[in-house]
């Protein structure tokens, strides 16, 4: 039953990647279109303006001749219901003064939405998901593990993330899974392998902004998820392990930004059940509107019951389509004997 449902879910949120890639190409269509439309009015306005220019311009005399005409009259009306209206006789010489009026207040235009994916580094960010939009995220990941003799890789794909704004830039539901993991270890023996696949599992959850930055002190964000045990007995312990998280977040000003993790996770080590503290630090600098690099450093632990902690590190990008669709790639190593060697992923996210 439970692999029903992760199949199911699993499906849905594939059909919204669809989805996300149709409407990609629907708003590239329109970004070209809209290009068209505004270059053929730039260049009607140079016409105009061409045209504006080569017209003879009225001399001084008779400017001064046609503003008399057309001024005598509107002064004289004027003048005639001003002095009705107040039941006042109005002297001969009287003369009018004109205030000119304010021009109407013009609206600021709403600024854009954009995009603020939590991939691809291991950092949770800050951000929260706006009110009446889907943030999807989607991506792949590559592990490569080789401890004592023995060599895995391993495959996740497709990582699935939902996010849904319920209180504006104030709390937002989650969910999502690992996707299908397919794993393949030597034995030790030559030629000898063991191969492990199925669906990870789903895991539910929000996230609730406390503050905002004053100064030092960061913007703080709450994150609670717990995976629901609907994923395969291969890879799964098919158990609930509930996470909680406290994110901090600070614009340092020039382009650069520092998020950080701070949480534990409610661990399975077989039958067994153990605290797992997390922690992580991630530096990333915007090098334009569109493209960002980060630096991370994360450290999980203890890795399984009885061990020592996993520390590692990654480096990673990330490019703006448009406001609404971001690109992501990373690449990192293990830092310990308790942390993988090697790890890699890509991602595409989508903001509806």
């Amino acid at each position: 039953m439970g692999n029903f449902w992760t199949i199911t879910l699993s499906v849905i949120l594939v059909g919204l990647g669809i989805l996300a890639e149709v409407n990609l190409l629907r708003i590239f269509l329109g970004d070209w279109l809209r290009g068209r439309g505004e270059h053929r009015i730039l260049r009607q306005g140079k016409a105009s303006a061409m045209l504006k220019k080569e017209t003879r311009p009225v001399s001084s005399r008779q400017s001064k001749d046609h503003r008399s005409l057309i001024a005598a009259p509107l002064i004289g009306i004027t003048v005639f219901v001003a002095g009705n209206a107040r039941g006042a006789d109005v002297p001969a010489d009287a003369t009018l003064t004109f205030q000119p009026s304010e021009p109407p207040a013009i609206p600021a235009e709403p600024k854009p939405l954009t995009i603020s994916p939590d991939r691809p580094g291991f950092s949770d960010g800050a951000g929260i998901a706006p009110t009446g939009h889907l943030l999807l995220e989607t991506g792949y990941t590559f592990t490569f593990r080789n401890r004592d003799g023995v060599e895995t890789h391993t495959h996740n794909a497709p990582e699935l993330l939902a996010r849904v704004g319920l209180i504006e830039d104030r709390l937002e539901l989650r969910i999502g899974t690992s996707g299908y993991v397919w794993s393949r270890s030597n034995t030790g023996s030559a030629g000898e392998f063991e191969s492990t696949e199925g669906f990870s599992d789903l895991y539910v959850g929000f996230k609730l902004k406390a503050l905002d930055q004053d100064g030092f002190v960061p913007r703080l964000v709450f994150e609670a998820v717990t995976t629901v045990g609907t994923g395969s007995r291969s890879v799964s312990n098919r158990d609930l392990e509930p996470t909680i998280k406290l994110i901090g977040s600070w614009d340092l000003g020039s382009g650069f930004s520092l998020t950080s993790n701070l949480g534990m996770t409610y661990a399975t080590s077989g039958s067994q059940r153990f605290i797992q503290g997390l922690a992580s630090a991630s530096l990333s600098y915007s090098i334009s509107d569109r493209l960002s690099v980060f630096g991370e450093y994360f450290v999980v632990g203890p890795h399984t019951k009885g061990t020592d902690a996993a520390h590692s590190m990654d480096f990673g990008g990330a490019f703006l389509l448009n406001n609404r669709i971001q690109l992501d790639a990373r690449i990192g190593v293990g830092l310990n004997r308790e942390a993988d060697n090697f790890f890699t992923g890509a991602g595409i996210s989508f903001l509806f």
